[in-house]
This record gives C-alpha cells, sequence and structure tokens, in this order.
C-alpha cells in the first residue's frame, strides 16, 4: 500500500511539476501596435522595432544633424555652407520622415535608405513652378541626402551630409 501511494505521488509529482513545461510563453508578454506573439517574441508589424514593438523604427533618426550642405548648378557652379538639418515624424504615415519640409518615403521596414518623392513648390503661393526629388540614407548618427530642384527649365542639385 505504501508503495502505490509513493508511486501515486511521484507520478503526480512530475505532472505538476512538467506543467510548467506546458505554460504558454506568451501569456505574460504584451506585443503593442500589432505585434504578435510566437514562442515568447513579439514579432512586430512593418514600421516598428523593440522586445514588444513599442518604437518607432523612424523615431531613432529623429533629431537636428548639423553638417553641410552644397548647392550645384547645371553650368558647374557650386556653394558649399555649414548647416543643420531636422528630421522629424511626417504626417504621411509611419513609412515616411519630414526633413525640414521635405517628407521622404523610407524604401522598406528596416531599412535606413529613403526616397524623395517628387514634390511641388514649397512656398505656396508662388509664381515659378518648382519641383524636387532625391534619395538619401541613414548611418547611424550621420544622414545624407540629395535634391534635385527642377525650376523653370534649370535644375540645381542640393546635397546634405550631417551627424546628431
Amino acid at each position: 500500500m505504501m508503495k502505490k501511494i509513493l508511486f501515486i505521488f511521484f507520478i503526480s509529482s512530475i505532472a505538476f511539476s512538467g506543467c510548467e513545461l506546458f505554460t504558454d510563453p506568451c501569456q505574460s508578454l504584451t506585443c503593442l501596435n500589432g505585434g504578435t506573439c510566437i514562442d515568447g517574441i513579439c514579432l512586430c508589424p512593418d514600421y516598428f522595432e523593440g522586445t514588444n514593438c513599442e518604437t518607432e523604427e523612424r523615431e531613432k533618426y529623429f533629431g537636428t544633424y548639423s553638417g553641410n550642405t552644397t548647392y550645384s548648378d547645371s553650368q558647374g557652379n557650386s556653394n558649399s555652407y555649414a548647416d543643420s538639418k531636422d528630421v522629424s515624424s511626417s504626417i504621411e504615415g509611419l513609412a515616411f520622415i519630414n526633413l525640414n519640409g521635405i517628407y521622404a518615403s523610407i524604401d522598406s521596414s528596416g531599412s535606413s535608405n529613403f526616397s524623395i518623392p517628387k514634390q511641388g513648390n514649397l512656398n505656396p503661393g508662388a509664381t515659378d513652378s518648382s519641383f524636387f526629388s532625391g534619395s538619401g540614407s541613414f548611418n547611424q548618427n550621420t544622414a545624407n541626402w540629395t535634391i534635385s530642384v527642377e525650376s523653370n527649365g534649370s535644375t540645381v542639385t542640393m546635397s546634405f551630409t550631417g551627424s546628431k
């Protein structure tokens, strides 16, 4: 009888201790912003990162970059000067950033490259028609981009490189 009780106790202790093996690793984890928990790890939707998908990817690029701007025209004339540019969120959505009033599209989730789609005049009410487009990238705390501005039949290229 005693052996039977010990056997039942032994089997019960294995069964109850084994319950820990069958608990859901996602039970105590909250994935934010539409993230999905799989095996105790949050899989984040596009443009979010972090242990719990709590951070917008683009936030790491926000800030003021100090560096140099160079303007070059189609005749080969150029002018460089010390400059600073602000990078912030854009009202266009999570896949976009604001480069001092110009919006840029992050190429894909997880990418540090961006495209500046063709945009119209920054000065409402201006009589000339200017269009600009370009591309750029971030590398840790450094940003660089090149924008081509087409205005009244001529093109000017603006390049910026700076660090936070």
